[in-house]
Formats: C-alpha cells, structure tokens, sequence
C-alpha cells in the first residue's frame, strides 16, 4: 500500500495560502510515510504552467523538508500531488520506479497493484520504461485523454486510487475503485480542495499545522475532474455513465 495526496486551489491564493498549503503537503508527506517509507515525490502546476516534479528513494518526509519543496514557497502553485511509497513492482532504489509517473501532458500518483500490467502493457501497445505497475496507468490517461483515459485506466483492474495533474488542461483528476481509500476535504479559510489516502491521515497533518477541515464522501467507481481559476469547480461521473456533480466540494459563496 502507499499513501497518496494533493490539492487544487484557486488562481487567487495568497502567497501566504501558498505557503500554509505547503505547508499542509509536508505534514500530509509525514503523516502518509505509515502506508510507505521506500519513496517519496511530489509534482506542482504553477499558474504560468510550469510542472515542477521530483521524486526520490527513501522516506517521503525527507523529501518535502529539502530545498527542492522549499523553492516551491515562492511561486504561485495551483496543483500539486504527492506519493509515499511501499514498493511492490520495481525496486525504489531505481528511481524510475517511483512516483509520480510522468506521460504527455500528465503526471501521476497510484496507490494499489495492477495485476499483470506488463502483459495488458503490451497487449496494448505501451512501452513502458520502468517495473513498476503504475506506470501503465499515465501512459492509458496519455493515450485517452482526460475523458475517456481514466474509464479505460480503471478497466485494468486491480486496486486503484489515484490522483493525476494534467498541465495543458490545468486540471486534476482523482478516483478510487474502492478497494484503496480515498478521502476529500477542504480547509477552514482555504480555498481549495484537498485529498489524501485516509480520514486519520489527513487529521494527523491537519492537527500539526494547527488547521480543521470538513470532508465529503469519495464514492469508489466515480472519477472527479477540477479544474482551477478564480474558483475550483468540481465535478464527478460514473466512470463510463453519466455526468454528475460532487456539490460538497463545490464553491460556495461566505
């Protein structure tokens, strides 16, 4: 199992929300290091479109504490998605194996297995440059795209959470199939929305930087797309069904 986290902010965050959010990204780091401690990374949109990523051996925590987190305190970040890692296809020490998985336009975290993902690799045609099974999963959303990738992503089975920044579009994607957790929140005077693996996870980060959220119910078999500007607009659907909207999560006017 690995931990998995991130948000989605709007354009109009100040660079001390910038910083506070951070902030929170390295206590969810800590906190996710008990789903997996063999690697950590991060990948951040700015709001010039600049997709800053790294990822490393080692426990998650370390990484967000570096300078390469640090930098990011000074610019304008809108998504960001983080990974800490329990390795079960292809070792961490490779660091091609470790999150997030970069394709196109995408960046991706996975937490779960995808059962012979070399085989469905190459029965559909993807060339996969590491082992470790996630990889398929940002090459299927590259193919498809932001609508059809993620149905065709959840139809290779297995166990899936996942989190996913696509930079052209400047939107996130997340989803569960249900058999990884997955929880959604928004932070008291913080405009923007948040994911992380668990409930006591995200509690755990919260109570260290002194924050309180409400959460909303991520239902297994939906995908959620937000899309960020001068507020973040969140929708969901059934993977392949019908169009809906996760209204909890939504804007709402003090």
């Amino acid at each position: 199992m690995c931990g998995i986290w991130g948000f989605a902010a709007e354009d109009k965050l100040t660079p001390a929300e910038v910083r506070l959010a951070l902030d929170l990204m390295a206590e969810l780091a800590f906190a996710s290091e008990e789903r997996g401690k063999d690697a950590g990374g991060f990948a951040a949109l700015s709001a010039n479109g600049e997709l800053l990523w790294r990822r490393q051996p080692g426990p998650a925590g370390e990484l967000f504490i570096s300078q390469h987190w640090r930098r990011l305190r000074d610019r304008r970040i809108l998504l960001a998605i983080g990974h800490a890692r329990h390795a079960t296809h292809g070792a961490p020490a490779v660091n091609g194996n470790n999150h997030p998985h970069l394709a196109g336009d995408w960046a991706l975290v996975h937490n779960g297995v995808i059962p012979f993902h070399q085989h469905k690799a190459r029965v559909m045609g993807i060339r996969l440059r590491g082992k470790c099974d996630s990889e398929i999963l940002v090459h299927t959303l590259a193919r498809y795209g932001s609508r059809r990738g993620p149905d065709e992503c959840l139809a290779l089975c297995g166990s899936q959470s996942v989190l996913a920044i696509n930079v052209q579009e400047q939107t996130m994607l997340a989803w569960t199939n249900g058999e990884m957790p997955l929880v959604a929140f928004r932070v008291e005077g913080m405009p923007a929305v948040w994911w992380a693996s668990t409930e006591a996870i995200a509690q755990t980060a919260l109570c260290e930087a002194g924050l309180q959220a409400r959460f909303a119910t991520v239902e297994p078999g939906m995908v959620y797309r937000l899309e960020v500007g001068d507020r973040v607009t969140v929708t969901s659907r059934p993977a392949g069904l019908r169009q809906g909207s996760l209204k909890r999560l939504g804007h709402q006017e003090d």
